[in-house]
């Protein structure tokens, strides 16, 4: 069952802030993995590309997490990450009584800078889910306001844990994005296909992997496994399998719309992508 929402106005994996309403106390949470949860080798991306984020490297935590002899379930290595980010989190708390305010979102869930503020300065319900705007592959194919496992939590070093299911009734209305499958290029679409929890949906069909069909997939803005959508009603379900493009930009991140030239892939009428 989804949460209620309301509304209050309009990097991986984890951001932590302190209700102090002040924008200074914020620390990223980086988990990285040597291996994707199907135990298919990969580089560790962050470490090879600190300097890029030497601006920020003070706010970061940072934690490798090697797996040479990766557990064939991939569910079980899922839950040994965010197991590992609550044990990261409860290490950098200073006091046992401190409440930080935690945002759970995983790297395609991306809250607006509005809502951070937001956050910051209202006393909200926790633990608050929060509503995002959903994509597939761009900014062209809208799933509606339907996303909401990214949720944000007052965290209490005893009973708190990293998760992203359901744990309350009110979500906050409007408040980011969820671009699922919004890669640059074609070869970054199979590494996903092939290395996240879904990857038993390619059902031995290695046809799903060309990177022709993906292509195709991409500018039609069908599912990437030739699978029926995952609606939650009859209307949702004919809506999907038939999707409309969206050539419009208003509710796209800022950032992406002042860098048109680095994020065309993202745009409307952007569905070619790189090999």
């Amino acid at each position: 069952m989804k949460p209620h929402v309301t509304s209050m106005g309009g990097i991986y994996e984890t951001l932590i802030g302190h209700l102090s309403g002040t924008p200074c106390c914020f620390q990223f949470f980086i988990l990285e993995s040597n291996r994707t949860f199907t135990g298919n080798p990969k580089p560790l991306y962050f470490a090879e590309n600190q300097s890029r984020f030497s601006t920020f490297l003070h706010k970061i935590v940072y934690r490798q997490l090697p797996s040479d002899d990766a557990d064939p379930n991939p569910w079980t290595i899922e839950a040994l990450h965010r197991d590992t980010l609550t044990q990261m989190i409860n290490s950098e708390l200073s006091s046992p009584h401190s409440q930080p305010l935690v945002i759970f979102a995983d790297v395609d869930e991306i809250p607006s800078a509005h809502s951070i503020r937001l956050l910051q300065t209202c006393d909200a319900p926790s633990p608050l889910h929060l509503q995002l705007r959903n994509f597939v592959y761009s900014f062209e194919w809208p799933l509606g306001l339907n996303s909401w496992r990214a949720q944000v939590h007052k965290w209490v070093k005893a009973n708190s844990r990293y998760m992203h299911s359901k744990s309350g009734d009110v979500a906050l209305a409007d408040a980011g994005w969820h671009c699922s499958f919004c890669f640059r290029t074609l070869d970054e679409f199979v590494l996903k296909m092939k290395g996240y929890s879904h990857s038993d949906r390619i059902g031995g069909d290695v046809s799903l992997l060309s990177h022709e069909r993906i292509q195709r997939v991409i500018c039609e803005g069908k599912d990437i496994f030739n699978m029926l959508p995952e609606a939650y009603s009859y209307k949702d379900l004919l809506a999907w399998m038939t999707p409309e493009p969206s050539k419009s930009v208003i509710g796209v991140p800022l950032y992406v719309l002042r860098n048109p030239d680095k994020f065309k892939f993202l745009l409307p009428d952007g569905c070619l992508r790189e090999s």
